[in-house]
């Protein structure tokens, strides 16, 4: 059994001894080396042939496949683009701030004077009893004193005066006005309050729009986002501005605000009582920046 060599035909026929040889088993064992020989052979033939052929098929068209392409040369031009035109301010639009209303002219006339009798009561008493300071000679007497009173002029205000001297403040009055409209009005009067305003004739917000893109906003900081001014101005009968005067300049710019305001239009002139009237205005605006 040491000597069976285990890949030759005598352990087969230890292994099938006795058996039916003629089983396909034993026929399998029998061929079993010629198949292994011929399955290697056929297996190295194969990868020699796969291996073999990348190489020959890499070696014929390899640049293919290693990116190698025509390039084409491109040439870049530098082209200057023109600059962005600025942003416009907006403007915001602000509702007319109506004026306080003036408080009505009181005339400082001449207080009326009320004559106050001061009467003394009358006792009876013993004529020892009656003092001498209540008596009056008959000298004492003339056309402006009647036994049992006297008189004095007194203001309203219960102040008594002397005699001579004037009640109340006449020298200090002023000369009460008129109401309603009279011939005699002045023509140049301005006029706070009228039944229509003056007004430009593209309105406020066309108006507006046109201010903030003819004013010249000063470098104001990053800090800033507005610029606030307030104009007051007096619109003549041909709508043209006059007396233009700054109320409000945080940022000083009220000089700049008075050029625009002078380039603009004329506005439509107010109307009072069907007639045209100059008119005080004030005219509050917001400008934005560093948007």
């Amino acid at each position: 059994m040491a000597n069976i060599n285990l890949f030759g035909k005598g352990w087969t026929n230890i292994v099938f001894e006795g058996r039916n040889k003629e089983y396909g088993a034993y026929k399998l064992r029998e061929e079993n080396p010629k198949t292994t020989l011929l399955a290697l052979l056929l297996g190295i033939l194969c990868l020699g042939l796969a291996f073999g052929g990348s190489y020959a098929y890499t070696s014929l068209f390899g640049d293919k496949f290693n990116g190698k392409k025509d390039v084409e040369e491109v040439s870049v031009t530098e082209v200057e683009l023109p600059p962005l035109p600025e942003p416009e301010p907006e403007v915001e639009e602000i509702k007319e701030e109506p004026l306080p209303e003036p408080e009505p002219e009181q005339a400082d006339a001449s207080k009326s004077v009320q004559e106050e009798v001061k009467y003394v009561e009358t006792v009876v008493k013993k004529d020892e009893e009656v003092k001498n300071e209540q008596k009056t000679s008959q000298k004492d007497f003339d056309d402006t004193k009647t036994s049992g009173r006297e008189d004095n002029a007194a203001d309203k205000d219960g102040d008594f005066k002397s005699k001579g001297e004037k009640t109340g403040d006449a020298e200090k009055g002023s000369k009460g006005k008129g109401t309603g409209d009279k011939k005699g009005d002045d023509e140049n009067k301005v006029y706070s309050f009228v039944q229509q305003k003056a007004a430009p004739a593209e309105g406020l917000p066309k108006f507006y729009s046109n201010y903030a893109r003819k004013f010249n906003a000063p470098d104001v900081g990053g800090g800033v986002t507005e610029i606030v001014v307030r104009l007051k101005f007096v619109v003549e009968k041909n709508g043209e501005f006059t007396d233009i005067q700054v109320l409000d300049d945080k940022q000083g710019v009220g000089r700049e605000a008075i050029r625009v305001l002078k380039s603009m239009p004329n506005w439509q002139p107010a109307q009072h009582n069907g007639k045209t009237v100059r008119s005080s205005f004030t005219l509050p605006i917001k400008i934005k920046v560093n948007n």
